[in-house]
């Protein structure tokens, strides 16, 4: 589904019309005059890890023993907030242990609204084998409970190429319980992917027998193309939502599940190559062809690190901490058939082709977690206790603020934490992107539209025309949206009362969401004439492209003067004709 045609803005036609063109009401041009900007007070919130030398977490410590760096210069510390466990809710066991059955379990002693905790637990099936995930899933009930019982907002995911919804945000225990399930009946990838690299060894063996490296060769082309662009729907997918939860208040967390994701796609199969021809016979096949590089060049040059790059980045821009978790527990396989070659033209044989597989599959989870101050659990089956860890982050951290001097710049800032103690340890997010008011708003559309949250004090409406079939299951549906003019913040110029707006519109169907519309509007009424449109509205109208079905519009409205906003969404139904 795209955002296909959008047009002029304009005044609404209906009940408004006369009047709104006799005021001489304009969207076309921006005003001349200047006005005062709004200033959004913007406070960069870090979640901070503190350990002694054991790995132990650290309580107790104060606003005066951190220090806070921004591009190497120093900030002040204005927001200081420190949170443990044992602060929140009474533990389970004294719950259970209450001298009267029927009082009443302990409420959750709710954190601040900015503190609390939104988890978005995101099983990635494209890269997930059906054994490994159902295992996971069998033991990840107690820690969602936990979770609950905590106070924090749960939202399960399954990915399968685009993300998609299967529990929207929620402490509903039944809705996660059934979610879960859900879950278990999905489709998944990695196994197909695993046995489309046994595949390509076996071939890449045959070609061997043959003594014919050029062939070899092509199969680990064809394996390399196929998992880079597997690998590229994976990233756009992670990144996709990560960017929905910009706009979400409060603190965010993404737990990503998977098998890992292939920071060099191939590279074993390069190794594979190398191992069985040996460095001297590819010399001697590319002196005498010329068709290939040498394998370690390549699969070198194969590197994807900029894509988790890209994930990380966009996670930080929007303060959310990645956790991620290998589903293949304590296996080194990772789809290496022992099937295949064990003799001692390999150097080392399969086991290390098996272990470099896992480190490339492996790495891009380390570093997403570390550079969003998250962890990552890699290499065992008990995820209970791994899923204890990372519920320590949540549930025991320091939260320090600061307002940086950039002022929506739109550039990256590193940022360090120091804490005055040499024997302690800090983790922690490694920078952030400072983004515009505008950007900001364009987040909160996009939240309102994935977690159906609505802000409306400036009392906008939608209103839909008649979808128009342009092709085979494809439609123009027309929008309008109403702003009343009560509402628009207007201030002094020469002749004009005159306002600023920026609308936003973006369309979630199910395959996705659509690209983030944004429009400037501006407004000018006559002086003499500003108490007689009080009543009525403005009006910008659009049109979309949509497919047949229900999609869901959501449309944002930020009065740039006032710094007023408002997020309304609604579903439309177009009907398929035959």
């Amino acid at each position: 589904m795209i955002i296909s045609k959008f047009t002029q803005p304009r005044i609404w036609r209906l009940a408004a019309a006369s009047l709104l063109v006799s005021l001489g009401l304009t969207a076309q041009d921006q005003p001349a005059s200047v006005y005062f900007e709004q200033v959004e007070v913007n406070v960069v919130n870090l979640e901070v890890f503190v350990t002694d030398a054991n790995g132990h977490r650290v309580a107790g410590l104060t606003r005066d023993d951190f220090e806070i760096y921004q591009d190497g210069e120093q900030v002040e510390i204005t927001n200081f907030f420190a949170i443990d466990r044992e602060d929140r809710i009474l533990p389970t066991t004294q719950a259970e242990t209450l001298p009267d059955e029927t009082a009443p379990t302990p409420e959750p002693r709710l954190l601040p609204a900015e503190h609390r905790l939104n988890l978005l637990i995101y099983f990635d099936n494209f890269n997930l084998t059906p054994g490994n995930r159902t295992r996971l899933l069998d033991q990840v009930g107690d820690f969602i409970e936990d979770r609950i019982t905590q106070g924090d907002n749960v939202m399960l995911v399954g990915s399968f190429r685009t993300p998609q919804v299967v529990v929207p945000l929620t402490r509903d225990r039944q809705a996660i319980a059934d979610g879960l399930q859900k879950l278990k009946k999905a489709s998944t990838y990695r196994q197909v992917d695993q046995a489309q690299l046994r595949q390509s060894m076996k071939s890449i063996e045959l070609a061997f027998t043959e003594g014919n490296p050029r062939a070899a060769h092509g199969w680990v082309r064809t394996y390399v193309q196929s998992a880079s662009a597997d690998l590229r729907v994976s990233s756009r997918a992670i990144t996709d939502m990560v960017r929905s939860l910009a706009g979400l208040p409060g603190r965010k967390a993404i737990l990503y599940v998977s098998e890992g994701l292939p920071q060099r796609p191939g590279e074993e199969l390069y190794q594979y190559m190398v191992d069985l021809f040996g460095q001297d016979g590819i010399e001697q096949a590319r002196r005498s062809g010329g068709y290939f590089l040498d394998p370690s060049i390549e699969a070198n040059a194969e590197d994807q690190t900029a894509l988790f790059n890209v994930i990380a980045r966009e996670a930080n821009a929007n303060q959310v901490t990645f956790y991620t978790l290998d589903a293949t527990g304590g296996k080194v396989s990772s789809g290496i058939s022992a099937e295949l070659r064990t003799d001692a033209t390999l150097a080392g044989g399969l086991t290390t082709l098996a272990a470099m597989r896992v480190m490339n599959l492996q790495q891009p989870l380390i570093d997403m977690a570390e550079a969003t101050g998250g962890a990552s659990v890699l290499n065992t089956f008990n995820f209970d206790e791994a899923l204890v860890r990372i519920a320590d982050d949540f549930d025991s951290f320091y939260s320090l603020g600061y307002m940086p001097s950039s002022g929506g710049d739109g550039k990256f800032h590193k940022i360090e934490v120091r804490v005055k103690h040499p024997a302690l340890k800090v983790r922690h997010r490694t920078g952030y992107l400072d983004k515009p008011t505008e950007e900001r708003v364009a987040d909160r559309t996009i939240a309102s539209l994935v977690f159906g949250l609505e802000k409306n004090p400036l009392e906008i409406a939608v209103d839909f025309g008649e979808a128009e079939r342009i092709k085979k299951s494809k439609y123009h549906l027309p929008v309008m949206v109403r702003i009343p003019i009560r509402s628009v913040t207007l201030v002094p110029g020469d002749r004009h009362e005159e306002g600023r707006l920026e609308i936003y519109l973006a369309v979630r169907d199910e395959d996705g969401i659509s690209e983030l519309h944004r429009q400037s509007y501006p407004v000018q009424i006559p002086k003499e004439l500003v108490s007689q449109a009080q009543d009525k509205d403005i009006g910008y109208s659009v049109t979309l492209e949509v497919r047949p079905g229900e999609p869901t519009v959501a449309v944002g409205v930020w009065d740039s003067i006032s710094g007023l906003e408002s997020f309304v969404h609604m579903p439309v139904r177009v009907a398929q004709e035959n």
